[in-house]
């Protein structure tokens, strides 16, 4: 009646900035129809389609309205299942031509719930979003309405699903005008948060179709149908985009002295990745702070160092925050200019009746290394020490190949081998009351087995 062409179901190419190109009519069966073929939509497989089309039949329903009668060509679902080559037709088997339409599916995202579009009795006002279960056999569940969260006394239609959100349109609620998209979170009956997504994706024209293709931690890219003032005909589809706000994440801190918790200035201090690749390096300024900008999802590790101080690190665990956020760490330096200063090598630690340098304590070895690097008169005394299982003979014995082992260490790492000296005391200087006898926990045992730093000379 309008003297336009019937809807048919096209293919295009489409390039990376969403652009669409070399329109095609597809050939396929389903798209055979004497009147309107579309909306349609494929489950994940694409071996199975959902088309909605204008029912061609005489048996129509018959309307009547203001003194004159005549046929109402309603919409029906077709399923499409694809056998070899060729796509078999069926009916979905709650199309009811001679009494209301239904069209316009969607798929759940587990391909569980089938969404559509209907004016069946029983709803909230014209068309409604309706949905059916896919049972035990394969077959769909009866119609159920979407509930009164989405649905209103006006219409609504060309549900599409986005992980746990809904996208419809709706002349029922407040809008720009027409037809404007809504989301709403949630599934089958139970919705929450129903929001118009306002301009520039609704307009004063009808505003349906949305349909999400890509969406990353960036943002989305999509596509959605407009009647809008400005098009090339009548209902025309653009793309879109959306960027999100980009998330700031930054890492502040403070270098101080271990000991008296005096601010220490100009310190260098170093951010790692997590492979342990430089990523950025400055120096606390005045006031002892430093400031780095970290990306999302990434793993860091920080390093501060100064001539006359033990470096001191600390480990950034990823984060992917929803607001710029600011995370804090103190880096505290160990003095080591005095002789006789004692100070632990903090997570350096060995396992049960072991005496070889795990990776994690290979990673506290590297910052003494860059200690005595950088205090070149610097001449130590590694010395191990072990939980009270064991004999103390043993323990000695042990502890002794623990510090051996820490010195060899340095000494692979270019440290001079006269500037250090490994000593073993066994069990002899437990941090706790884990002595002979005495039921401890498996952490509490660990904690003994540690190596400590003396300055022999500076």
């Amino acid at each position: 009646m309008t003297g336009q062409a019937y809807l048919r179901v096209y293919s295009a190419e489409r390039s990376a900035d969403g652009g669409l190109s070399n329109p095609t009519v597809m050939l396929e069966s389903f798209n055979g129809s004497e009147l309107h073929v579309g909306p349609a939509i494929a489950n994940a497989s694409e071996d199975v389609l959902y088309v909605t089309r204008t029912y061609p039949g005489k048996d129509t329903e018959k309307h009547k309205e203001n003194g004159q009668k005549f046929r109402k060509h309603n919409l029906e679902l077709k399923i499409y299942r694809l056998e070899g080559n060729s796509w078999k037709e069926e009916d979905f088997a709650y199309n009811n031509v001679q009494a209301y339409s239904l069209g316009h599916a969607a798929l759940s995202g587990d391909g569980r719930t089938l969404y559509y579009a209907s004016d069946m009795p029983g709803g909230l006002g014209g068309v409604d979003i309706w949905y059916s279960e896919l049972q035990g056999d394969g077959s769909w569940g009866a119609p159920q309405n979407a509930g009164a969260a989405i649905n209103s006394a006006g219409d609504e239609m060309f549900p599409s699903v986005v992980g746990d959100e809904l996208y419809y349109s709706s002349n029922g609620f407040a809008g720009m005008g027409g037809l404007d998209i809504f989301r709403a979170k949630g599934e089958r009956n139970s919705f929450t948060g129903r929001e118009n997504l306002r301009f520039p994706i609704n307009s004063a024209g009808d505003d349906f179709a949305f349909a999400q293709l890509q969406e990353d931690e960036d943002g989305s890219i999509g596509y959605l149908s407009s009647n809008r003032s400005g098009g090339a005909g009548g209902d025309d589809i653009y793309s879109y985009s959306f960027r999100k706000p980009k998330i700031i994440i930054i890492l502040e801190g403070l270098t101080l002295n271990r000991k008296t918790e005096e601010l220490i200035p100009d310190a260098s201090v170093t951010l790692y990745s997590g492979n342990r690749q430089i990523v950025g390096r400055v120096r606390s300024d005045g006031k002892a702070e430093f400031r780095f900008t970290l990306d999302r999802n990434t793993d860091y590790k920080v390093l501060g160092e100064k001539q006359g101080f033990h470096a001191d690190s600390a480990s950034i665990a990823g984060i992917n925050p929803a607001r710029d956020t600011t995370l804090h760490v103190t880096l505290r330096l160990e003095p080591i200019f005095r002789v006789g200063d004692k100070f632990v090598l903090e997570n350096i630690y060995y396992d049960f009746d072991k005496h070889n340098i795990r990776k994690d304590a290979s990673e506290v070895l590297d910052q003494l290394v860059r200690t005595m690097r950088d205090n070149p008169t610097l001449k130590i005394e590694l010395s191990s020490h072990t939980d009270s299982r064991g004999t103390h003979r043993y323990n000695e014995g042990l502890s002794q190949r623990r510090a051996q082992s820490a010195v060899d260490y340095l000494v692979s790492r270019g440290i001079s081998r006269d500037r250090l000296v490994a000593k073993g005391y066994g069990e002899t200087r437990l941090v706790n009351r884990c002595k002979d006898g005495v039921p401890c926990t498996i952490e509490e045992h660990q904690a003994n087995r540690r190596t400590e730093v003396e300055v022999l000379e500076f």
